[in-house]
């Protein structure tokens, strides 16, 4: 019998149905395959992983020995330091950088004039922090315990307000005062996040001095990631807080 539509009573039936089937099947098939193709699973996804961020680290480490040395350490220090974080957080958060080197030269030459004026105080401390050290290996007695102390709490001080520098630099957009002002007072406003900063560049340089080969591979990009990190995490509660 045939259809006013000129097709025989079971054509539908049969084509359509076997062709559905098939283009059901193969449509399956393909977007299975095509969506786990690119994809590694399992424990090899997951050292792929490690392996990715251990490289990225590495790529950011040498990237801020090179920016140091292009401006002849002085002027090319903070610079390195800013750009590296910047990179560094954005690996912390989920979305690394796919081209390091264009991201890192960018950021350091756009913010090379203002990390410079930032970080101006840093070397007249740093340079009484090392005097200081020097003069505590000459004396003797109960007042060679109290300069080692003081010492010791400046330095943990500095290295902390270093940090804090680096992160409210590439955060915020604040006058020079402003700044300094907030990266001096922060180790003592934020207690918690400066004794954590102070563990985890502990463990780095204990780390490094256990094996010295960690250095020129990690030795600063390790503890700009995770003391910016902690850094980071006080700094978004503070403006949540003040939002």
């Amino acid at each position: 019998p045939v259809d006013p539509a000129g097709r025989s009573a079971g054509s539908t039936d049969g084509s359509s149905g076997g062709s559905t089937e098939r283009a059901t099947d193969g449509s399956s098939h393909g977007s299975t395959s095509g969506s786990t193709d690119g994809e590694v699973g399992g424990w090899a996804g997951r050292v792929m992983g490690v392996l990715r961020v251990a490289t990225h680290v590495v790529g950011v480490n040498a990237l801020v020995l090179l920016g140091t040395l292009a401006g002849l350490v002085v002027l090319g220090l903070l610079p390195a330091l800013v750009a590296g974080g910047r990179l560094l957080a954005r690996l912390a958060d989920g979305h690394p950088s796919d081209h390091l080197w264009h991201d890192f030269w960018s950021a350091y030459r756009s913010g090379w004039r203002r990390t410079n004026l930032l970080g101006a105080p840093v070397w007249p401390v740093g340079a009484l922090l090392s005097v200081d050290a020097a003069v505590v290996r000459f004396v003797d007695g109960p007042l060679a315990a109290v300069l080692a102390a003081g010492v010791l709490a400046l330095g943990a001080w500095f290295c902390v307000a270093l940090l804090t520098l680096v992160a409210v630099a590439r955060r915020y957009d604040e006058t020079l005062p402003r700044t300094w002002r907030f990266a001096a007072l922060f180790p003592l406003l934020s207690p918690g996040t400066s004794l954590a900063v102070l563990v985890v560049v502990a463990a780095c340089t204990v780390s490094v001095l256990a094996l010295p080969v960690l250095a020129p591979l990690v030795g600063i990009a390790l503890p700009l990631l995770a003391g910016g990190w902690l850094v980071d995490r006080r700094l978004g509660a503070l403006d949540a807080r003040g939002a």
